[in-house]
């Protein structure tokens, strides 16, 4: 049996086997979060990353002709950058460095690359969380002493971030809803008329109910620190801009393209939750996160699952 969840009583961790049909893990697992709201287009398949098919639904979000001609350009630029792959300069990174932590024994022989099971490039590993940020504004983080195999440890700093709901009756539909919302936020959907980013850091939280299944879904994209102070008011009702408190975080990453891959996230949670077990450290049960940073290009993709130590408000 796998372990799904995990339950504190007192101090002490109990496992709890669950049986999880296919429709609940599809549900509980397609976790998406993009750093970078271009990469969301890419990672949920806005306008099908096609340039005619994304311009047409950026016309029907309302944009002006300007705008319209703007995000293309930044579209086009975000495609070009990345169309030259850099096998050699992935492959020259530990596996260890891209991810932040030492593998742990128990996963090695099912990951890619080792033992011989299969030749590795080095396109598999993930991107460098430092080069992402180094790209995009990541909230401010730092280490919490917590250390194992398998995962990392991180204090996210409270901060502001404008937060929406996802509709979890359809979540394809309510994760692309979810989107134009934020993506309208930030490109003068406030109440200055401001263009507070090109690109932020997303997650996506998912909320489960005491039967572990998904009750309800949030997108929520972390506020550049030059709008940290005094955040703009959103001006769709269902955007709200929230402070939330310092977080734990225990992240597991990998690479590649999990496009239409919700397997993947589904054995990286399996394999976080064992990495925990293992240090005997609980995690709070009722909610996941993911970051997913998705780009053309050998290397240029990274995902991470996430549990946290606390309700995370």
């Amino acid at each position: 049996k796998q372990w799904y969840q995990r339950r504190v009583r007192g101090s002490t961790l109990i496992n709890l086997p669950l049986k999880l049909e296919k429709k609940f893990v599809a549900e509980m697992l397609r976790l998406l979060a993009v750093c970078g709201l271009l990469t969301i287009t890419f990672s949920l398949n806005i306008g099908g990353n096609d340039e005619s098919t994304y311009e047409s639904a950026l016309k029907e979000q309302g944009f002006s002709k300007e705008d319209v001609e703007l995000f293309i350009q930044e579209y086009r630029d975000a495609h070009e950058s990345q169309e030259v792959s850099d096998e050699e300069a992935a492959a020259s990174v530990y596996w260890h460095v891209t991810r932040g932590y030492v593998e742990c024994e128990m996963f090695k022989k099912k990951e890619y690359g080792y033992h011989g099971k299969r030749d590795c490039t080095g396109c598999l590993k993930p991107k460098l969380f430092s080069e992402i940020c180094a790209e995009y504004e990541c909230p401010p983080m730092e280490g919490v002493g917590i250390t194992g195999c398998g995962f990392v440890a991180r204090r996210m700093l409270g901060a502001n971030w404008a937060v929406t709901s996802i509709d979890t009756s359809d979540k394809e539909r309510g994760q692309t809803e979810a989107y134009w919302r934020l993506f309208r936020y930030i490109n003068k959907g406030n109440n200055r008329g401001a263009r507070i980013a090109k690109s932020a850091y997303v997650i996506t939280r998912w909320f489960l109910n005491d039967e572990f299944q998904v009750e309800s879904g949030q997108m929520a994209l972390y506020i550049p620190s030059a709008f940290q102070a005094k955040p703009p008011s959103p001006a769709d009702d269902k955007v709200t801009v929230e402070a939330w408190g310092d977080a734990v975080l225990y992240n597991r990453a990998f690479g590649g393209d999990i496009t239409n891959n919700p397997e993947a996230i589904d054995k990286h949670f399996n394999h976080l939750w064992k990495a925990l077990e293992k240090e005997n450290i609980a995690s709070y049960p009722k909610m996941k996160i993911t970051f997913e940073y998705m780009k053309p290009g050998c290397g240029s993709q990274r995902t991470e699952v996430m549990l946290t130590a606390d309700s995370f408000k």
